[in-house]
């Protein structure tokens, strides 16, 4: 009996110490695009505070000036 409970314990804890990991499907270049370009979006909203030389004094850099014409 003490050794088919020893050949049981042998043969499941090899089987009971796999774990069921499921591998993670490789970024797509789609993906890699879209994660790049959301990153790009997130740092211009904080550039004001983050790159001051490229801003006037109203925070807007010259290209964004709008015509003060009515």
């Amino acid at each position: 009996m003490t050794k088919f409970i020893i050949v049981a314990l042998l043969t499941t804890f090899p089987a009971l110490a796999q774990t069921n990991s499921t591998p993670t499907p490789p970024v797509t270049d789609r993906e890699r695009v879209q994660a790049d370009r959301a990153k790009a979006a997130e740092d211009e909203k904080v550039a004001p505070a983050a790159r001051p030389w490229d801003r006037d004094a109203d925070g807007k850099r010259p290209w964004e000036r709008k015509s003060s014409k009515p």
